[in-house]
């Protein structure tokens, strides 16, 4: 499900592909002042928290050193999200997933009644398969003098418009959305 605070953060971050958050891991890019002020202003106001601290691990102890904490993962969305009024936010990262597809949207017609499906995997042997989907409608004579449509008229109007979905298969994907998880815990 497509979210709009998913789209700010990314606008923030800037790209997709790459793990966030404030320390110098490895895997982790770290965030510039200006990214950390807006992410921070953009979480706090989704969370409802009271501030937010940056965690340099996954686990550790509060700011005052009393409580444990472990940071969890939780998908944002618009509506499903937990609030924490007068708790103190602690995000370790922010990661972006790939596109993801609601069930049905990918064998939906993007135009032309075509689609041209990603590539997804079967989830036993991870197999890459991908799939062109061509829909028309039958033969129904609208106009009694019209030429009869034969097989052949048939089979050529299918070529046609797998050549218009092969010269420009952009154009006939589906959209998708990118989600976004923040890995946080919550004193």
């Amino acid at each position: 499900m497509k979210s709009n605070l998913t789209e700010k953060l990314l606008k923030i971050c800037g790209d997709e592909s790459k793990t966030y958050g404030c320390n110098d891991n490895k895997g982790i890019t770290k965030l510039t002042e200006e990214q950390r002020a807006q992410i921070e202003k953009e979480l706090i106001k989704h969370f409802n928290f009271d501030k937010i601290v940056w965690m340099e691990h996954p686990s550790g102890l509060t700011e005052d050193g009393t409580t444990v904490i472990v940071a969890k993962s939780i998908k944002i969305s618009d509506s499903d999200n937990p609030t924490y009024k007068h708790k103190v936010g602690y995000i370790y990262t922010l990661m972006f997933t790939s596109k993801m597809y609601e069930p049905g949207e990918i064998y939906k017609p993007v135009k032309d009644g075509c689609v041209f499906a990603p590539i997804t995997y079967n989830p036993e042997t991870f197999e890459p398969k991908q799939s062109i989907t061509l829909t028309w409608g039958p033969e129904f004579p609208q106009d009694i003098n019209a030429p009869q449509r034969t097989y052949e008229d048939d089979k050529q109007m299918i070529r046609d418009m797998l050549e218009k979905v092969l010269d420009n298969p952009e154009e006939y994907r589906p959209i998708g959305h990118i989600g976004c998880l923040v890995r946080y815990a919550v004193v």
